[in-house]
């Protein structure tokens, strides 16, 4: 028998001699560009903001610092991923804390974390027994809760809107997710019936509920056998444009859904964490309890951690066959969460997003008053979008002014594109944007659009 190797022991160093066993991280921005495009998936140009992708050291609050310190106002929230803001002390507080015990406990075992938060989750959700499981991306949450609701239903078909986004991979790559280019040159999954949804500005029917309304009910009448697993939709479509869905049309569509056996899945990846101001979730505006609520990017304030809330009759459908997942109920992520609730109850986070949304709003309308080429400014909270047209009666999409503007404004402001046509500018930036700071992105955007135009 050999003998057991003697390991080094880490604890007898020092932070700065336990940092210089690390692989160095190079700040130089030619050098990382260059590390990038060499080490890491060239898919990776497929979706950046700017034509040159900023080099990102340092973040706090609602604000972002290049590698040579430059200040950025960031609109973004890394793709809404941040809620409570950059190195948000109650964030640090619950992760540090967590961190100083264990990092990860599989669910093969227990830790109180994960009901921790579940238990403050569900007292978010309208009476009932509801049960959460974790995973750790809203892509994986989807797949998890359409999972689920065929196991309950015994059913196949989903039901979905164009222009949704509900993630890309498995299942929902193709599939739930209704935007071009999203799709992968590969098959699409079966049992996927998509239906116009209710923009009540680009939309082929125009403005109103009712002609949406009778092709949701034709197309399923056409392209289902009368039975569907679930209705999926947003409150709000995120990449699809910031697109609010019309309250009657989400609540008819919800009923039908019903009566033809599926379950109700609203998809808050985007809007859920208060951020839309006046609800912790955004399906409570439509006046409607869904079956299950997938909630993933503001809940982890940039940890990867995702949820699905379901009723547990639904829930209890899956346990015939054994299901895990690894990194699932991740203690160090739930702390994380458990930190944005903290920040949410006692940082003001959500009244912050109504107040300073609705100011915000008041501001880009201005905006829009002003240039002909914004064609539609909508949204709720600090969700907004801006569409931008080279016409407001043809409303031709102004793609290239969109990603112009990213270009222009990128150096102090960060901003994104959305849409179908990708000319939308959104406006979705960590809870504790200032209106102040509001102000000062629709004066670079003002000023960014009078030198383009």
């Amino acid at each position: 028998m050999t003998d057991t190797p003697v390991l080094p022991d880490a604890s007898v160093l020092s932070e700065s001699e336990l940092r210089e066993t690390l692989p160095p991280l190079d700040w130089d921005y030619d050098t990382a560009l260059s590390d990038r495009e060499t080490y890491l998936t060239p898919v990776l140009k497929t979706f950046q903001a700017t034509t040159n992708p900023i080099l990102f050291k340092s973040g706090s609050g609602q604000y972002l610092f290049d590698s040579d310190g430059n200040r950025y106002i960031d609109t973004v929230a890394m793709n809404q991923a941040i809620s409570a803001g950059y190195r948000s002390p109650y964030v640090m507080a619950a992760v540090r804390e967590q961190l100083e015990d264990m990092q990860h406990c599989s669910t093969m075992w227990m830790h109180p974390g994960p009901a921790s938060l579940a238990k403050a989750l569900v007292a978010k959700m309208p009476p009932g027994d509801w049960v959460v499981h974790f995973m750790s991306s809203g892509t994986e949450a989807v797949d998890l809760a359409l999972m689920m609701a065929r196991n309950y239903t015994q059913r196949h078909t989903i039901v979905g809107l164009r222009s949704a986004y509900h993630g890309a991979v498995g299942s929902t790559a193709n599939a739930t997710t209704s935007i071009a280019r999203f799709h992968q040159k590969i098959p699409s999954a079966s049992g996927i019936v998509h239906v116009t949804n209710p923009d009540q500005y680009r939309g082929i029917h125009g403005p109103g509920v009712e002609p949406y309304l009778a092709e949701f009910r034709s197309s399923i009448a056409a392209s289902t056998n009368g039975e569907i697993a679930a209705y999926i939709f947003e409150p709000i479509q995120g990449y699809g444009g910031v697109i609010p869905m019309p309250s009657e049309y989400i609540r008819q569509t919800s009923a039908l859904a019903r009566e033809l056996g599926g379950v109700v899945i609203a998809d808050e990846v985007q809007t859920a964490v208060g951020r839309t101001g006046a609800h912790f979730f955004g399906f409570v505006e439509h006046g409607v309890v869904p079956d299950m609520v997938v909630m993933a990017k503001g809940i982890g304030n940039g940890f990867p951690l995702s949820a699905v809330i379901a009723r547990r009759d639904i829930a209890e459908a899956m346990t015939g066959r054994t299901f895990m997942s690894t990194m699932g109920s991740n203690p160090t992520c739930c702390a994380a969460g458990r930190g944005v609730m903290a920040a949410l109850e006692h940082g003001g986070l959500q009244e912050n997003a109504r107040v300073v949304g609705a100011q915000a709003m008041d501001m880009f309308i201005e905006l829009q008053n002003r240039y002909e080429v914004i064609g539609d400014v909508r949204g709720r909270g600090l969700m907004i979008g801006m569409e931008l047209v080279k016409d407001r009666d043809t409303k031709e999409p102004a793609t290239e002014l969109v990603a112009a503007i990213a270009d222009e404004i990128a150096d102090s402001v960060i901003v994104t594109k959305a849409g179908a046509h990708a000319n939308v500018l959104r406006l979705v930036p960590p809870l504790c944007l200032t209106a102040k700071d509001a102000a000062d992105v629709v004066d670079r955007l003002d000023f960014v659009l009078g030198r383009l135009l």
